[in-house]
């Protein structure tokens, strides 16, 4: 066990009682009120059923996070999210990047029947926050893509109800992100989680799983060392239970900011954790080669495509930047079954897809989907675009986000109308990452100036970073940029891409790399000439 030098409050409010142990508790304040609740279990323990605070908690509203392992959900339980979103959260929703859905101003007076509601549909809060394993996310295509190498959904079912309410692994260092993928595009980020698992096919045609470890992003970003075993589908289970265990024993309780499992193979190094699961196991993993990645990891999959099942098809839509409320979950639902399906699943990139749609309903479908602004064929802006929840909810942005994100997509759309190069773009409010800034393309995160008028909202941004072949973390550019600015500088940026890429062949992904972020810079101030909008910069660190 890790020595703990000093008990942050945390540590000594789960060290007092498990976290778990507070659902009775739950049930009690939602009989006597917000005022009720007691401050360790307000700021601490509510957090493993999925409640945190919102902006502004003097209002005693809550966000409330539901887990979707593998984000599967089936049309019934899609219907039961919609009307508990209309009864109890005012119409809110939101998919998140880990295929969670949330919802705003849920009252704690109606936590009990909510959880009762999600319970009848086979849907839990447990473990959707706090520091315990959090949603299993996987290839949202699993076992309808021909070219899967594996069906992992079953792995990512299975660990989730390995380490649901399991009180072994219920007071962890900080949060635990595990992902699980059959897909040869590794399109969840395997790189960037705490574990990962990534199908691969042996020289001996043997089906195993690539191992990752110690990634994680926030405001001190790292990516996961491959440990350079092989874990087969057997082994999945145990294997995590021993990482977990590690985490558990050997991870940071002094500092809430060193507490992450990356910041434990910082210190220990690959070589060392890996003789530590071995020991642990009481045998060595198979050793084995990389994968191979692809260089543009992450296929969007979005529009109408077969399955592998004769005569099915899936629909891949895109949300408005992962919002979506109550009524456009039971319109969806109301038109996935007029049209034969019973499955829905969400993305890591805040999306939607409808499966197993016959064949004579997949047009209209999609056309009802868009309707309800479920776009089938959207803009490459629209496709690549992600924000976090932002300051009109979350109490750590410092900016508003989703309008940020919907504002520039509407701008770039009108503007560059046939722009086709794919690449994406991170709203992100704050520097914990929550959209994953450090690896898109363009990330923006949370800041603000300040100005005669007093602070005002702006973000720094990072270019360049991505996932898959060469994975990167973006790099600052040395100036911030108020927030109303924003799409026009992606604007400049992206008609820099036109002007000075290669050739048509050329990616933005690799138009970004060539280039240091100083000649970025220079191509921007360039740029600004020939248009009629002059940027303002402000220089990060700087006394504005």
């Amino acid at each position: 066990m890790a020595t703990i030098k000093k008990e942050t409050r945390p540590e000594k409010v789960k060290r007092e009682r498990d976290a778990l142990d507070c659902l009775n508790d739950i049930i009690r304040y939602a009989r006597e009120g917000f005022q009720s609740i007691d401050p360790d279990d307000l700021d601490v323990r509510l957090r493993w059923y999925g409640l945190y605070t919102q902006r502004p908690q003097e209002e005693g509203y809550f966000m409330l996070r539901v887990k979707i392992p593998n984000g599967t959900l089936t049309v019934n339980q899609l219907e039961t999210l919609g009307d508990i979103s209309i009864r109890h959260a005012q119409n809110t929703g939101d998919i998140t990047t880990r295929q969670d859905i949330q919802f705003h101003y849920v009252r704690i007076e109606d936590v009990p029947e909510i959880f009762a509601e999600l319970e009848s549909a086979g849907l839990t809060t447990s473990g959707a926050c706090g520091d315990i394993t959090r949603n299993v996310t996987g290839c949202p295509l699993a076992g309808i893509s021909a070219d899967e190498i594996i069906e992992a959904e079953q792995h990512a079912q299975a660990i989730h109800q390995y380490f649901l309410n399991n009180r072994e692994f219920s007071n962890l260092p900080r949060k635990f992100k595990i992902t699980v993928t059959g897909c040869p595009h590794y399109c969840t980020p395997h790189e960037i989680n705490d574990v990962s698992l990534i199908a691969l096919k042996r020289p001996d045609g043997r089906i195993a799983f690539d191992l990752w470890v110690g990634g994680g992003l926030g405001a001190k970003e790292r990516f996961a060392d491959r440990l350079g075993v092989h874990v087969f589908p057997y082994e999945v289970i145990e294997v995590l239970h021993h990482i977990c265990a590690i985490f558990r024993d050997e991870g940071n309780r002094s500092s809430r900011s060193l507490a992450r499992l990356k910041f434990l193979l910082a210190d220990w190094g690959a070589e060392k954790f890996l003789s530590e699961l071995e020991h642990r196991l009481g045998y060595s993993l198979a050793k084995g080669d990389a994968p191979k990645i692809p260089v543009n990891k992450g296929n969007a999959h979005i529009g109408i495509h077969p399955q592998k099942q004769d005569g099915l098809f899936y629909i891949g839509t895109v949300t408005e930047r992962g919002k979506l409320n109550g009524s456009e979950m039971l319109e969806v639902a109301r038109l996935a079954k007029r049209h034969g399906s019973n499955r829905i699943r969400l993305t890591t990139t805040q999306n939607l897809f409808v499966l197993d749609v016959p064949e004579n309903g997949r047009f209209a479908l999609a056309k009802g989907l868009e309707v309800i602004g479920l776009q089938v064929n959207p803009s490459v802006f629209r496709t690549g675009t992600i924000a976090c929840t932002g300051k009109r909810f979350c109490k750590l942005a410092l900016t508003e986000t989703k309008l940020r994100a919907s504002d520039l997509i509407e701008h770039l759309e009108t503007i560059l109308p046939d722009f086709k190069t794919p690449f994406r773009i991170s709203v992100t409010g704050c520097p914990n990452s929550c959209a994953h800034y450090q690896v898109c393309d363009v990330g923006f995160v949370g800041d603000f100036t300040n100005t005669p008028d007093g602070k005002q909202e702006a973000f720094r941004v990072y270019l360049g970073g991505h996932l898959g072949d060469g994975y990167r973390f973006g790099r600052e550019l040395d100036k911030k940029i108020p927030a109303e600015e924003v799409k026009f500088f992606v604007e400049r940026l992206a008609r820099s891409f036109l002007e000075l890429r290669r050739n048509e062949d050329e990616t933005f992904q690799s138009f970004l790399a060539r280039h240091s972020v100083e000649k970025l810079e220079a191509i921007h101030v360039r740029q600004t000439a020939s248009l009629s909008h002059a940027p303002k910069y402000v220089k990060v660190g700087a006394t504005d």
